[in-house]
This record gives C-alpha cells, structure tokens and sequence, in this order.
C-alpha cells in the first residue's frame, strides 16, 4: 500500500481551485494491475475529488490520524509514471468492498472475497471465503508475543488489569477497509506493553495487509510472531518460498517447511531453507521473505516487509498447513512487524494477478 504525506507549506504554492498535485511512479520493474495506492494529505476530506489526466477517477477520501487519507486504483506497466491532481468537487462514485459488525465479530465483504475478523482479535482471522471455497481451519492462535525468558502471550482478548481490545473501523469502502485494534498486553510479573494492529483489505485484492506494532521502552517482548491455520485439502501441500532465487517442496504429510533470514553478518549465509530442521538451501544474497502455500484448489501468498534486514526473520509452513510468521528482535529495535496474506485461487500465477514482490514494493508518491 502507497502512503505518502504532503507538507502544510507546500499547498498555497498551488492554484486557488486545487488542492494538491502528485505523481505515482513505478520504480521495480514490475507491472501493476488496479493496484492500491494511497496518498495522504493534511486537507479536510469533505467534497474532494482525485483526477488523472484532468478527469475525476474513483477515489476513498477518508479522515485518519488528523490527515485525510486517499485510497485509489492504478494500473502501471514497468517504470511508468502517471500524474494525479487532487481538487475541490465531488468524488468519482466507487463500489466493491464494505464492512459490517455482527455476533462478536467485523465481516468485510466484496465481490470476491468475505473476511471474517473477531471483535476481540483473538485469532486474528476467523474465516476467509471465497466462492466454494474456505481458506482457515479453526483454532488459529493469531498474533503472539513472546516475551524475552521464551513464554508466548496472546493478544487480544482481555488484556492487562481486564482491559478489552479497543476494535476500531477505520474506514467503511468502498475502496478500501480498515480495522484498528488498540490492547494493552499484560505481560510476566504486572509488567505490560501497549499494541496496536491496523488491518487493510483494499478491494481490488483479494489480501489483507496487516501492521502490528507494540511500544516496548524497556524491550521485554523478543518476537513478534502469526500463527494461522490455512486449510489445506491435500496431499500433497505444495510450498515455494522467495529466497534470493525460488525454493519449493512438496511436503509429505508430517512435514514442516522453512525459510530464515538475518542481517548480514560478514561472509555467513543471509538465508537458510531447513526442510524437517535440516539443511535444504542457503544464500548470501538478501532473500525476498515471501511465500505460496498451495493444494489443487487455494493458494494463499505471504509477503514480509523487510525480511531479514534488520531482524531475525522466518516462515514456517507444515504439511497440515499450519502457517507460522515469526520475527526475533536484537537489541533495541522498534517492535514492529508488517506483513500480507493473500488469498487467490490455483494456479496461482492467474488467481493472484500480482506477486510478492508488488506487495512488498510500494509505489513511489512525488510531490509537486
């Protein structure tokens, strides 16, 4: 997801009827079909509207954090730039993704996908569909922390002295939702940390962008990890991950799947593949940090922002399809985490309609 902040003193620089200028630029070689994109801007979000190439597009203006936050489409081919004004109007009608909020629990629902979220957030995602099929088998964990003597804490639910999880919306489509969920963790002897997780399911993807982070001054929590059932009607589960080149396995039942990372350290290996916990692969070069986990039927593609540079990162998938995502911190490094979970259909070079690499390589916003 794009997201770019324009500065106060660059507005009266303007035209009296406009309100802000920008440009999108594609900058890794890769072709984006309706891919989300976001500005943000300090204006009021009342009666604006986006135009691309002087004609008024599809546009979510939508008040977040005290800016105004602009979610919209755009299709680019390799290196393409495309410019963008933002004027007083009416915004261009959308339609395609909207949020309820029934029995315990927020269901967002598009055209092609129906994603169930607990109030609570305990276990993150209660169920995905899409058409005939299911994506999650019950009982997921969700987010866990672990603190730093190796005991897990799950979040969300009833947190520290009996506070609940705070569930916020965000933003209602139609291009895009969101949900915040606001907790205080109780951790080992009274101690606790604050978390928030925003949650985004833009509607011309059928994914779920999640950003987890936990204030932590005194660096009690060591990882940050996901913990997902995906439903996988197999044998056989069939797994590639994105190290600096692709690896793939297909596992036989019992067996577990994994790729770690870490900075670079001297002449040692970035990456390591382990197949049952022993050697499979290894590189030097960075490793992408994103994953397919596959039956006949379902994919789901997992993505990591910054895999391996500045933290100890891994993706674990076993043959039962149990998905863990798991982030080790050293020293002190912000506490945070940033990842995608995207639901297509096999083969999963056509259901996807975009990669990994997209969604972990954010379109660039310029300001003019």
């Amino acid at each position: 997801m794009i997201r770019a902040a324009l500065a106060l003193a660059l507005i009266p620089a303007l035209g009296p009827a406009q309100v802000a200028r920008f440009r999108v630029r594609e900058t890794a070689g890769l072709r984006r079909f309706s891919f989300p994109a976001r500005a943000t801007i300090p204006a009021n979000a009342a009666s604006l509207q986006l135009l691309e190439n002087g004609k008024p597009i599809p546009a979510q203006f939508t008040p977040v954090d005290g800016a105004t936050d602009i979610d919209f489409n755009v299709s680019l081919g390799p290196w393409e730039t495309r410019e963008y004004r933002v004027d007083p109007g009416p915004p261009a009608p959308g339609s395609g993704i909207a949020i309820a909020q029934a029995g315990g629990a927020f269901t967002v629902h598009s055209s092609s996908l129906s994603i169930d979220v607990p109030e609570n957030m305990l276990g993150l995602l209660g169920s995905v569909k899409a058409s005939n099929l299911s994506y999650l088998r019950p009982g997921s964990q969700g987010l866990v922390l672990n603190y730093k003597d190796d005991v897990d804490f799950r979040a969300g639910g009833i947190g520290h002295w009996g506070a609940r999880t705070k569930a916020t919306i965000l933003k209602r489509g139609p291009l895009v939702c969101a949900l915040r969920f606001e907790s205080t963790e109780g951790l080992r002897s009274e101690r606790s940390v604050k978390s928030v997780v925003d949650l985004e399911f833009p509607r011309s993807k059928s994914w779920v962008e999640v950003r987890w982070k936990v204030e932590d001054p005194e660096r009690w929590v060591s990882s940050l990890i996901a913990d997902l059932n995906l439903l996988i009607e197999g044998p056989p589960t069939l797994v590639d991950f994105g190290a600096s080149d692709t690896v793939y396995d297909a596992l036989r039942p019992g067996a577990t799947f994994a790729i770690s990372a870490a900075p670079a350290e001297g002449s040692a290996p970035r990456w390591f593949v382990r197949l049952n916990g022993e050697p499979y692969a290894s590189g030097s070069k960075r490793a992408e940090g994103w994953a397919h986990v596959m039956d006949r039927q379902r994919a789901t593609a997992i993505a990591v922002a910054g895999f391996g540079e500045e933290s100890s990162d891994r993706i674990e998938v076993s043959s039962d399809g149990h998905l863990l995502i798991r982030r080790d911190f050293a020293g002190g490094s912000s506490r945070a985490i940033h990842f995608w979970l995207h639901f297509v259909t096999m083969p999963v070079q056509v259901g996807a309609a975009t990669s990994p690499q997209a969604m972990q390589s954010p379109l660039r916003i310029e300001w003019e």
